[in-house]
């Protein structure tokens, strides 16, 4: 079996821990911890969640080294990872004092927190600033294994991790610790999976680094393209990954936690989209090399964008039609959550994000072809439009309306990576389209017709109830993708038909 196919089955493990934990564990969370510290400690665990995703120093690595695998440098990667580590701990360092200078300004940012709220907070904010001071040089030597194209081993040490998180949440719960000793847990567990990790770099892998020989250029190639890497990353939090932050800021730490329930289910599906888009930039890397046409480009968007759509569209159907009953069954019961205002941000979010996710190879491409000033630059005016427009949307009109707000944004970015992909890269966007979604309209049709047809025939209610829908669905939906999306050849590499 390949590193790839062994790398995607492990991510689609991991991903469902991640998926899976969270919702088994969020009630009870929830009600142990109460609606306004639930709100505090989710807030503070949304930057634990975004340092995790970053793949700022890691993309960065995987980048580069597999440019220089692929010319046979193995002196040149020496170098370049010595510079990097360098880099990256100037980098962390940076970050910790920004952070601290942020620090006694907390209460002015959340101003509709309690005295309570606001020292828990400023408790939590300073254990996930050492964090992040501590995750950046280490996280950029993850990257070694994956422009070597070796995702086993690190694929089972996330998992491993995601079990350990899992295990240590409810056992440190039951013995009262509360949201101190949850972040302290994601912590802990998050610096020893770098470390086994930068161990399987060095050990595993016999990569080399050469701390002596620093080198200007290799630094400034790193930190231009870390720079952009950064404000990309930096713009895509500024989006709708950032409302709950808007949320707390004008309407408390109470609004935030339901605005975060449904950012949560919005955060799994993009988790699910990234599963398969990760594992290729190296390829794409190696594709750019050797000097692949816009056309061969556009043709590798097509495929792995059919195979997000097929991926994607099981959950974005199930959310649409099960979703309330879902949220419903699962926070309604809790004082304080409100089940179907999580369900609509939820919708908001994820809907118009399906459009950018089935292209996702783009920005991998866009890395590759060194293109990430273009996109960062159009794309980031959006971002402060999203951020000004929002606070006057939810402070005056409410959350569920800065749920509308962020689906407009979400569309506007799409339209703007759109221009980039087709004026700056000179891939055929409209071709993209009309390929990833043929056959997409007569199979959401048909499917959609199965899931009204549970719905409305099967009154048993509760989670068997909307478990046996979910299973009569999930029988369904490969059977109907097979005969009207996938194509013969689709058929054969998912092992839907016989021919």
């Amino acid at each position: 079996m390949s590193e790839i196919r062994r790398g995607a089955i492990l991510n689609h493990i991991l991903l469902l821990l991640q998926v899976g934990i969270p919702l088994l564990l969020t009630p009870f969370v929830m009600e142990t911890l109460g609606a306004a510290e639930y709100g505090v400690y989710m807030l503070a665990g949304t930057i634990m969640v975004r340092l995790y995703m970053s793949d700022l120093g890691r993309t960065t690595t995987t980048k580069f080294l597999s440019e220089y695998y692929a010319q046979g440098d193995d002196d040149g990667a020496a170098r370049f990872l010595g510079n990097m580590v360098a880099l990256y701990t100037a980098i962390g360092l940076g970050i910790f004092i920004l952070g601290l200078a942020i620090y006694p300004w907390l209460g002015s940012i959340f101003p509709k927190f309690t005295e309570d709220d606001l020292k828990l907070y400023r408790v939590l904010y300073l254990m996930t600033l050492v964090n992040a001071a501590i995750m950046f040089p280490a996280r950029s030597l993850a990257g070694v294994a994956d422009a070597q194209q070796r995702f086993t081993i690190p694929g089972i040490i996330a998992v491993a991790t995601s079990a350990t998180n899992a295990l240590g949440t409810v056992l440190l719960l039951i013995l009262g610790l509360r949201s101190v000793g949850l972040i302290a847990l994601s912590i802990c567990t998050g610096i020893v999976a770098l470390l086994c990790n930068v161990a399987y770099c060095f050990i595993g892998l016999r990569a080399r680094i050469t701390l002596r020989g620093w080198s200007r250029n290799i630094c400034r190639g790193i930190f231009v393209f870390s720079f952009w890497m950064f404000l990309n990353q930096l713009i895509n939090m500024l989006n709708a990954g950032t409302g709950n932050y808007i949320v707390a800021i004008t309407q408390g730490p109470t609004a935030a936690g339901i605005y975060t329930n449904g950012l949560m289910i919005y955060g799994h599906y993009f988790m699910l989209a990234g599963v398969l888009s990760t594992l290729f930039l190296p390829r794409v890397v190696h594709m750019v090399i050797r000097g692949a046409d816009p056309q061969e480009q556009t043709d590798a968007m097509v495929r792995l964008g059919r195979a997000q759509l097929m991926i994607l569209g099981a959950p974005l159907l199930a959310l649409i039609f099960f979703g309330e009953e879902f949220f419903r069954l699962w926070i309604g019961h809790i004082e304080g959550a409100d089940a179907a205002l999580s369900y609509h941000i939820a919708l908001c979010l994820v809907i118009p994000q399906t459009f950018g996710l089935v292209q996702a190879l783009g920005w991998q491409i866009s890395q590759a072809r060194d293109a990430l000033k273009q996109r960062v630059l159009i794309t980031g005016f959006n971002s402060l439009l999203f951020i000004v427009v929002s606070y006057f949307v939810c402070k005056h009109l409410g959350i569920a309306a800065q749920a509308v707000w962020a689906t407009i944004s979400i569309l506007i970015q799409l339209a703007m990576l759109n221009l980039i992909h087709y004026r700056g890269l000179g891939l055929k966007v409209g071709y993209f389209y009309k390929q990833t979604f043929r056959g997409a309209i007569p199979a959401a049709l048909v499917c959609s017709a199965v899931c009204l047809t549970l719905c409305n025939h099967i009154p048993l209610g509760g989670w068997w109830g909307l478990a046996l829908k979910l299973g009569i669905f999930v029988l369904f939906y490969p059977i109907i993708i097979a005969r009207l999306y996938a194509s013969k050849e689709e058929r054969r590499l998912l092992r839907l038909s016989n021919k």
